[in-house]
């Protein structure tokens, strides 16, 4: 009447419409283990977001396989309570077979349901963290954006920023800005030694572990661009790091903010 744990765990974790026989056990295995690293992925990324001062770069192909799971996890939960819904009890006989059947529906029903909204507060806190480093600097992302063409935003965020900016800056202009001269209308202005542009603090103190054998920023210090006028701070390294594999460090964040962007560091 009732399942091992182990095989409701299986069943749940088994894709939907797939063939019987050794050919969909290997495709299991491989889609269990691409769910897995995806996961580990994208708890990673929103753990770096968090721990990060400045925008990280969006991971749009994660973002995609993610949301592509969650989905597919929504139409099979819909469709398990439907059925559970539709189902009824033709005699007696079968009446404990059909209880124990429901009892296992209803475990992995519920299954199915804490694991979509654990993914779902990983994608919804991520995003709200990106939303509101974008909206506190608003104008530096949208210059970053559009001087260096980075990948820094997807075009969803790309598009609430424009839209965010343009609204602050109506807003400003029939508030107080309208009584100014031209000359000091603009809410870019880099002129007098002066810059209104505001942008995270690169110098920010992050904790984080190395995940290659060994690690150096030498070429992040020679390599960086020092030479983008509408940012408020340097993006190139100022002091030269060396890691091994497993070390944590408290460290300024510009030192390692290439790093990792590349995934040879992970923030804690």
């Amino acid at each position: 009447m009732d399942l091992d744990i182990s095989d409701i765990l299986a069943d749940v974790s088994r894709p939907s419409g797939g063939i019987s026989g050794s050919t969909n056990s290997i495709s299991h295995s491989a889609t269990d283990t691409d769910t897995f690293v995806d996961h580990q992925l994208l708890v990673r990324a929103w753990t770096s977001e968090r721990c990060a001062p400045d925008l990280l770069p969006y991971p749009e192909d994660l973002m995609g396989r993610v949301m592509s799971r969650v989905q597919n996890q929504i139409i099979r939960i819909e469709d398990m309570a439907s059925g559970m819904g539709d189902g009824g009890f033709s005699s007696a006989a079968n009446f404990g077979d059909q209880k124990g059947s429901t009892q296992n529906s209803n475990l992995i029903l519920s299954i199915l349901q804490t694991d979509l909204g654990r993914t779902q507060f990983l994608v919804r806190s991520l995003l709200r963290i990106r939303l509101s480093k974008l909206t506190k600097h608003a104008m530096h992302y949208l210059r970053l954006t559009e001087d260096r063409k980075s990948l820094y935003l997807s075009s969803a965020e790309t598009q609430f920023v424009r839209n965010h900016q343009a609204l602050l800056a109506e807003f400003y202009d029939s508030s107080f800005l309208s009584a100014f001269p031209t000359s000091l209308k603009r809410l870019d202005d880099v002129s007098g030694g002066a810059n209104m542009v505001e942008g995270p603090d690169l110098g920010s103190a992050v904790v984080v572990r190395c995940l290659v054998e060994f690690w150096r920023n030498d070429d992040d210090i020679e390599n960086g661009d020092d030479s983008n006028a509408t940012t408020t701070t340097t993006t190139a390294a100022s002091v030269e790091l060396s890691m091994r594999r497993g070390e944590i460090w408290i460290v300024r964040w510009r030192d390692v903010k290439a790093g990792v962007e590349r995934g040879e560091i992970e923030l804690l």
